[in-house]
């Protein structure tokens, strides 16, 4: 693997639409979900020709807004022009902290780095494991827990059957789409997630989005945000 090249090749974009299969499967096994998708409308996300940046960058985004995380990364990306485990290794801790990175969060990307290098994680093979696999030799990785491993999955691999349990937004908006009463373990989505599958990342894509909507905090059912209800 030539490390100061991008991992991957180029990508298509994943619209989800009427027309798209697994947009027609979901709707046909859960009736609320169908609502859901007919609010939301099209999705689409791009999966990325970099492994190697997005994880580093999943990792610098760690426990930041959005706003924060998006100006540490545009810093970083002035002192890495090209991010690759050669060249995380090779620069300045310094300038990295500069940037606005914790010392913690340079050492992981810098295990990351240490482990590409090693071939303990191959990202030339990254589409040839299942996620399980996968998602244990990323979680190898100083830094990288299961919830950062799924992310990557769904939006770097854009792997369509991901189910993030530990996502409490995934859970608040399924308790909301399925009026669900409150449960001890807090483990909506093991309810009603299972009629998702092969696509369940893509039943994930809508519940976020319903949270960026305003529908779930709304106080309404998935019905009555209708445009059409009284």
């Amino acid at each position: 693997m030539d490390t100061n090249e991008p991992a991957g090749t180029a990508v298509t974009p994943i619209h989800l639409n009427n027309r798209h299969p697994a947009v027609d499967f979901l709707c046909q096994a859960d009736e609320q979900l169908a609502t859901l998708i007919g609010l939301v409308g099209d999705l689409s996300i791009t999966p990325s020709s970099n492994p190697f940046e997005s994880l580093a960058m999943s990792i610098i985004s760690q426990q930041l807004s959005a706003k924060a995380a998006a100006t540490i990364k545009s810093r970083v990306r002035l002192v890495l022009p090209s991010i690759t485990p050669d060249s995380v290794l090779a620069a300045d801790e310094e300038a990295i902290r500069q940037c606005g990175v914790s010392y913690p969060k340079i050492r992981y990307i810098r295990d990351l780095s240490s482990k590409v290098l090693a071939s303990e994680l191959s990202l030339d093979e990254l589409h040839n494991l299942d996620d399980s696999v996968l998602i244990k030799q990323l979680t190898s990785v100083k830094g990288i827990g299961t919830w950062t491993a799924e992310m990557f999955l769904i939006f770097a691999l854009g792997r369509p059957d991901v189910m993030s349990l530990g996502d409490a937004g995934l859970q608040r908006a399924a308790k909301w789409l399925h009026g669900l009463e409150d449960r001890p373990d807090g483990n909506y989505l093991g309810h009603v997630a299972p009629a998702w599958a092969p696509y369940r990342s893509f039943a994930s894509l809508y519940l976020w989005r319903s949270i960026d909507l305003g529908f779930v905090d709304s106080g309404l059912s998935v019905e009555a945000c209708l445009p059409s209800h009284p």
